[in-house]
């Protein structure tokens, strides 16, 4: 069986510029070094809502005196915050239509997910499984997402290709299995380190490199 699995934000929707757990890093009064302490909490685990939420971080960030209410704001701003980037539904259709089964792999928190969901709904309704940070627990680069959604689809390294925008966490741990890539590059300001690394032979050339996601509706993936 064949698979192409997608990434999530900035490949198939787009929102706010400041992820979630940089600002409830913030929130917390933490520095942005600390964010990913932040993200280790909020992006691999299920909360039943806002309020459970705040009782781990505070048995995390015991000395940090914040709002719940505006941690709460956080989690219902995100719910609606994705947008679907232009081309995106069309490009999943697409991929399902020449008969690969869909999946997507994305570090991603519970409220945006339901965004997502919610921002485009017939592009859910296209995947066959989704591999998501919190639901299992861990983050990419770990390739544990990667290895549980081919299992799951019954895909093996060489017929499965990987789409996301990210090189770090994307692109590398699927190429480390042998899955074929293709570099979203919308965001090249932010991939400069790892695009310079590509141009000068550091780091191995994704199979293929896409402006945005509808291009990807242009070519015959095999």
């Amino acid at each position: 069986m064949s698979a192409v699995l997608f990434d999530i934000g900035s490949t198939l929707v787009q929102g706010p510029e400041i992820s979630p757990s940089k600002m409830i890093a913030r929130l917390l009064g933490l520095d942005d070094s600390q964010k990913g302490r932040v993200a280790d909490i909020i992006m691999c685990s299920i909360f039943e809502d806002p309020l459970h939420m705040c009782g781990i971080l505070k048995k995390a960030f015991p000395l940090c005196d914040f709002s719940e209410e505006k941690i709460k704001k956080i989690w219902l701003d995100q719910e609606i915050a994705p947008e679907e980037i232009p081309g995106a539904t069309e490009a999943v259709r697409r991929v399902k239509s020449a008969g690969f089964k869909v999946g997507l792999v994305s570090d991603i928190w519970g409220p945006y997910y339901k965004g997502f969901v919610s921002a485009c709904p017939q592009l859910a309704s296209l995947v066959d499984f989704a591999g998501l940070s919190f639901r299992e627990g861990c983050r990419k680069p770990s390739v544990s997402l990667f290895k549980k959604a081919m299992s799951v689809l019954g895909a093996n390294p060489g017929s499965t290709w990987m789409v996301g925008d990210t090189y770090q966490n994307d692109l590398a741990p699927a190429m480390k299995l042998g899955i074929r890539t293709v570099w979203v590059l919308n965001r090249p300001e932010k991939e400069y380190r790892a695009l310079e690394g590509v141009l000068k032979g550091r780091l191995p050339r994704p199979d293929i490199i896409i402006d945005t996601i509808a291009d990807l509706c242009r070519i015959d993936l095999e």
